[in-house]
């Protein structure tokens, strides 16, 4: 067996994997990977597939797609190209990434599916010096894992204890070909930079520095594990389902309400620079009482409300005002989304009265009386008893019958679910 196959045979084994789907690209890396793939799967019974991600970035693109996919035809492995796009006037190098995963997480779809990348030792080298150019903390200083949990199952990346020498003999030996990016020889971007110019330079000067310096990584991936499994446990104590409750996370020392706050935006996939952090302290949580701080990270939105950190995404509010009108006649249908009725309503019979019944938004001076209650009042008021986020308000769709709030669907108070509850749908005609 060959020793580049056996973490990948480890792999397989320790996960319980059958099918495996290759990121490639059909450079030296990937089509090394590609040939490790395809000998194990001649002597197991692995699903495997290869899939190429198509940027639109090289002229060269068509051209590299179908190379992966005559060396695919070759070996007999299922293959397929997905396009992405991608806007020219953002981070390149960081769209292309976030753009790749995004498309090949569609192929994980089960525990026993793994991703497989061709990343290696020289890879993980480049991570580590940007890590530090960009002054990442011990989570960006732990650089590429080797396993992951992905989408539905796994991303693994066998070849990272490998050098680039090492695959190049292996593609040689094996007669493989493979295809040269020529932006891999562009200086403007920063991994070129490292591989064409820095790093030949630190291995001259210290011939043992990029082994020394991934003895180092292992270190830090080693310790970063330990204090993520410490915050697992810590970060329920200082959750109310999904929001962040501030006086909790307050209680806690400087330090660790960092480490916290880190964690609980690791949840949605955010990593914030330390400036952010710094805000977040600052500008949220120490905001006045009665303050409606927003700080904005990415594609989200973290609010502060009743003291605790809310985070949503970056949505258009519907415009006040009715949406869809509803005449006598017209039927509740298939079971869909919770609302909370009317202490009238009498489930599908709302809609057997002979007045029209209206879907809307925003119209919080309507008077309702909800189910179990024994006074009328103005929908906001109930909002507001209920601790209903203002920025969630204005998102509820109501149900109106003769000027008054008939259901209020979709609310998410933990308050109002105390009352009587049903499940509705309904259709136009």
């Amino acid at each position: 067996m060959n020793s580049l196959s056996a973490p990948l045979r480890l792999t397989i084994q320790q996960l319980g994997l059958n099918q495996l789907v290759l990121g490639l690209s059909g450079g030296l890396d990937s089509m090394v990977l590609l040939e490790l793939c395809h000998q194990l799967a001649l002597d197991t019974s692995i699903g495997l597939k290869a899939v190429y991600i198509h940027h639109g970035l090289s002229a060269n693109a068509d051209l590299w797609a179908e190379f992966c996919q005559q060396q695919c035809l070759k070996r007999g492995i299922a293959f397929e190209v997905q396009k992405v796009q991608l806007n020219p006037t953002a981070n390149i190098e960081a769209q292309a990434r976030a753009a790749r995963y995004s498309a090949l997480a569609a192929f994980i779809n089960s525990p026993q599916t793994a991703l497989l990348t061709a990343h290696h030792a020289d890879d993980q080298l480049e991570t580590l010096l940007l890590a530090l150019k960009r002054g990442a903390g011990p989570a960006g200083l732990s650089g590429i894992a080797a396993l992951q949990p992905f989408a539905s199952g796994w991303l693994a990346r066998p070849l990272l204890d490998f050098s680039r020498e090492q695959l190049e003999a292996f593609a040689q030996q094996q007669q493989l070909q493979w295809i040269e990016d020529e932006s891999n020889n562009d200086s403007r971007f920063d991994r070129n930079f490292l591989r064409l110019q820095v790093i030949p330079l630190l291995q001259q000067r210290w011939p043992a520095f990029r082994q020394n310096a991934l003895r180092s990584v292992a270190h830090i991936q080693q310790q970063q594990q330990f204090v993520e499994k410490q915050l697992d446990q810590l970060l329920p104590t200082v959750m109310h389902g999904a929001e962040l409750d501030l006086k909790l996370l307050t209680a806690q020392d400087l330090t660790t309400q960092k480490l916290l706050v880190r964690r609980w935006l690791a949840l949605t996939g955010l990593n914030p620079s330390t400036d952010w952090l710094e805000r977040f302290f600052s500008e949220l949580i120490g905001a006045k009482a009665d303050a409606q701080p927003l700080l904005e990270l990415d594609v989200y939105q973290i609010r502060r409300f009743a003291n605790k950190a809310y985070i949503t995404q970056v949505t258009e509010v519907p415009q006040a005002g009715v949406l869809l009108e509803l005449k006598a006649g017209q039927q509740l249908n298939t079971v869909v989304g919770q609302f909370l009725l009317n202490s009238e309503g009498k489930g599908t019979a709302l809609l057997l009265i002979d007045e029209p019944l209206y879907l809307v938004f925003g119209l919080f001076s309507l008077p309702f009386k909800p189910a179990g209650e024994r006074q009328s009042k103005e929908l906001k008021q109930w909002l507001k008893l209920w601790a209903i986020p203002p920025w969630q308000r204005l998102q509820l769709p109501v149900l109106v019958q003769n000027n008054q709030v008939v259901a209020v669907l979709g609310l998410a108070s933990n308050t109002a679910q105390q009352h009587a509850t049903a499940f509705i749908d309904w259709q136009k005609g």
